[in-house]
Formats: structure tokens, C-alpha cells, sequence
């Protein structure tokens, strides 16, 4: 039955998030021909396609080509400025569209926009519907099959899952998918009833980081959490993600030369302090709390049940989650993050929403039950 409610929940959210007429794409623009590159030319530089090469900008933190701002020059080079995880993960995506047809480049090399965007609207709602039915596995650790059917769902069109992510390819759509799995994994964990692999733990969280840098915000709360309550698993799960981040140092070197990619080097300012801590909650255009309000019913079943909750160390960790990212992006001189709709830069808390729901819920149901 788990299976059949999975696979309905998937078609549901699947349907819905592709025939939404409203695309998402400014951010996202050249994520797939980096993929393309990659696929076709084993390289990160995008020199190979006939895009349009601009007198370079310089901002004082990159160059830019242009006034394309999601490419910048590097050694002569031209590259995809933005994280390029998700353009590595949706490799094998662009691969099997390119056998139907489809491709952002064109066969003479010039960039084809009406595709991308095509491509993207259908693999961002695609990777979206199948982090739903992460969600309801999720769900099903603690919860019956109904609470777990209202989460899952809650969360992919009751979020900006729905509003943002499945709209276009941001670095948070990938971002949502791998922390569902890391969460989905910590709840499992939990109870010992499966054991937590560090090598496959230690990898999920490492590329996380990979296509957003203010991952590591989370990476760090997880480490801290592996520490307290999973010590004996510690060095092999810390191993594993220094060896990732050697990797990518090898990579930022060789490409940039520098230790990180300039986009991972963005400092926060804080300038908008005050400011951007209320707006990224209570905005009208930008506010978590108006825009996913129910998360205002769900703080009050952790506090109301706090001492029939499930799992407390869970719920620090998730909590600590969200407030680290709320701090971080609150420091950023642009918090609104630009031209997009609703908490657009909260988004890549989801996860974090539905394990602490998840276990609201729980703790609800346990002081029904006395």
C-alpha cells in the first residue's frame, strides 16, 4: 500500500508542477550547458560552444562576461559562475534528452534559451514529485499512512517546493532533494533501527555543499550532532567528506586559481541586519511565516507536546538548522534574493520543515494516546 500511495502522491505532484503555466529562470540560466560541456567536452570551461564573448567585467570580486552575470572569465576561460553541482548531478538527465532531441545547444554550438528553460521546467518538477515520496517514506518512520500522505504532500504544494523549486533548476531544487535524503536517513538512524552509513552520509552532505555554499551552515549542525550521538562513526564520516573537499579545492585550483570558486567567496555584510531578520519572516513579498504559515501551528505542537516529542536531539539539530540559515542569509546585503517569488532563499529549509513536523505531529499523537 506504501508503494501505491508513493506512486500517487508522485503523479499528483508531478502533474501539477508541470502544467503550472509560471517559469522561474534568471539564476539558473547556463546551469545545463555546463552540463553539456561536461557530457560532450570533459570540461568545466564553457569555451567550447558558441556563446557570445563579451568585454569582461570586473566587480571587484569576479569578472563577469559581460552583463551576462551568470558567467565569469578565469584564465582566459569562460565559465558557469554559479555552484556547479547541480549542472554535475543532472548530467545523466541532459544525457537521456539529448537521445530525444533536446539540448540547450544547438548543433552549431549557440546557445538554444527556449530549451533550457523547457528542460529545466520539466526536471526541476520531475526531481521535486520524487523528493515528495522521499518525504512520505520519511513520514512513514514515525507517522500512520494518512499523517504521512498530509505531510508529503503538505510539503510539496504547501512550500515554496512548489512555488520555486519545481519552477527551474536553483541551486536550492537540488539542494531540497539531497537534504530530504540526509533527513530521511537521520530519522532512520534515530532509533538504531538502520544503521547509518558514513562513507554514503558523508558523500549526500558533501554535495550539498557542492551546489550551494550556505550548506555548510547545515553540514556543520550534522557534524556537531555526529559527534554527540554517532562518535563511533565520526572518523570514517569525517574522512569521507575531506577527501570530497579536497577534490573540490583540486578543482576551484585548477580552475580559478584560489582555494574556492569567487561565487563561494561571497562575504556577508550584514549591513541589512535588523531588517532582512524581520523581512525573511514577516515580509509581505519575502516572509517565510506569510507565505508557509503553517509552520506557526507547527512550532506550537513542539512547544505544546515538548515533552512527548520524539527524538529531541533531532529536533535541536533541525532547529539550530534554520536558525544558522536564517542568520546567514540575513547577513547578505540582497536578502530578498533578487527577482522571485516568496521566501525564495528559506527554501532550502524544507527538509528541515518536514522532520520537525513530522515529529510534532508524533508528539501530538503520543499525548493523545497518555
Amino acid at each position: 500500500i506504501d508503494l501505491v500511495i508513493a506512486a500517487l502522491i508522485f503523479s499528483l505532484a508531478l502533474t501539477i508542477f508541470l502544467v503550472s503555466p509560471i517559469v522561474q529562470f534568471s539564476d539558473s540560466k547556463y546551469t545545463f550547458v555546463l552540463s553539456e560541456s561536461l557530457l560532450r567536452h570533459r570540461s568545466f570551461a564553457l569555451d567550447k560552444f558558441a556563446l557570445p564573448h563579451l568585454e569582461p567585467r570586473n566587480n571587484g570580486h569576479d569578472v563577469r562576461n559581460g552583463d551576462i552575470y551568470q558567467q565569469e572569465w578565469s584564465n582566459g576561460h569562460l565559465y558557469y559562475h554559479y555552484p556547479p553541482g547541480s549542472s554535475v548531478l543532472s548530467i545523466p538527465y541532459v544525457a537521456v534528452m539529448r537521445l530525444f532531441g533536446l539540448s540547450c545547444v544547438n548543433p552549431d554550438g549557440t546557445y538554444n534559451l527556449e530549451n533550457e528553460i523547457e528542460l529545466q521546467r520539466i526536471f526541476a518538477g520531475l526531481l521535486m514529485a520524487l523528493t515528495a515520496i522521499v518525504f512520505y517514506f520519511t513520514a512513514r518512520l514515525l507517522l500512520p499512512l494518512r499523517w504521512s500522505a498530509v505531510v508529503a504532500l503538505g510539503a510539496a504544494l504547501g512550500t515554496p517546493v512548489w512555488s520555486t523549486l519545481s519552477r527551474g533548476v536553483w541551486s536550492d531544487t537540488w539542494t531540497v532533494a539531497l537534504f530530504s535524503l540526509v533527513v530521511m536517513l537521520l530519522l532512520a538512524d534515530a532509533p538504531r533501527r538502520f544503521a547509518l552509513n558514513p562513507w554514503l552520509f558523508a558523500t549526500l552532505l558533501s554535495w550539498t555543499y557542492f551546489v550551494r555554499p550556505t550548506n555548510a551552515l547545515g553540514i556543520i549542525a550534522i557534524t556537531v550532532y555526529v559527534v554527540a550521538c554517532r562518535p563511533e562513526i565520526f572518523l570514517r564520516y569525517a574522512g569521507t567528506g575531506l577527501l570530497w573537499f579536497v577534490g573540490f579545492v583540486i578543482y576551484s585550483r585548477s580552475h580559478f586559481g584560489a582555494w574556492l570558486p569567487s561565487y563561494y567567496r561571497y562575504r556577508l555584510t550584514f549591513e541589512n541586519f535588523p531588517e532582512a531578520l524581520a523581512g525573511n519572516l514577516i515580509s509581505p513579498a519575502r516572509g517565510l511565516f506569510v507565505y508557509v504559515p503553517v509552520l506557526l501551528f507547527i512550532a506550537y505542537l513542539l512547544v505544546r507536546y515538548r515533552r512527548s516529542l520524539p527524538y529531541p536531539r533531532l529536533v535541536w539539530l533541525g532547529s539550530a538548522s534554520c536558525v544558522l540559515h536564517w542568520l546567514a542569509i540575513s547577513g547578505w546585503a540582497q536578502w530578498w534574493g533578487g527577482y522571485s517569488y516568496g521566501p525564495r532563499l528559506m527554501s532550502g529549509l524544507v527538509p528541515w520543515f518536514v522532520l520537525l513536523t513530522i515529529v510534532g505531529i508524533e508528539a501530538m499523537r503520543r499525548a493523545a494516546r497518555g
